[in-house]
């Protein structure tokens, strides 16, 4: 997972004032939970498990429908829409560039960072980057259930907690 990021690295700056550089690329790090070219048991593409939901919400993504999968679980499916770097962007182009996920990822976080700032205060004990991860794991609708989550969203938020 790590070797993709690692192709990259030089070119990894921090979107969110007040974030170094460094403590966005430790997250960015942490935020890197599968290969490059997968798509999730969630339906979530590439390293940072982007879920289709919040591709909509991006206006990269349209058509949403329910998939069920073979092993039973229904999962939102879409087509990729919008021009990222001035060409159309696609499933298969989003699955094998690591900096169009990278800066798709930058541009959700940047998104969720500015609604972040409205509502730090009723969520003691998080961090902004802790706050980040659960939003991006399960949009607003998991941070309005803090603190009860999965435990895999539970434990991608511990790794983030001490990033910034």
């Amino acid at each position: 997972m790590m070797a993709a990021l690692a192709r990259f690295r030089s070119v990894i700056v921090s979107p969110l004032s007040g974030v170094s550089d460094e403590a966005w690329e430790k997250f960015v790090y942490a935020m890197d939970v599968q290969p490059i070219g997968a798509v999730s048991s969630s339906g979530g593409f590439g390293s940072f498990d982007m879920r289709p939901r919040r591709l909509v919400e991006l206006g990269l993504m349209s058509k949403l429908r329910y998939v069920r999968m073979l092993d039973g679980r229904e999962v939102y499916e879409g087509k990729f829409v919008g021009i990222v770097d001035g060409l159309p962007l696609t499933r298969e182009r989003f699955l094998n560039d690591i900096t169009i996920q990278h800066e798709i990822l930058a541009k959700s976080m940047v998104a969720y960072d500015e609604e972040l700032k409205k509502m730090l205060a009723k969520l003691d004990g998080l961090s902004r980057a802790g706050v980040l991860a659960i939003l991006h794991r399960g949009g607003r609708g998991a941070l309005a259930k803090w603190p009860e989550m999965f435990s895999d969203t539970a434990a991608l938020v511990a790794r983030c907690q001490g990033c910034f």
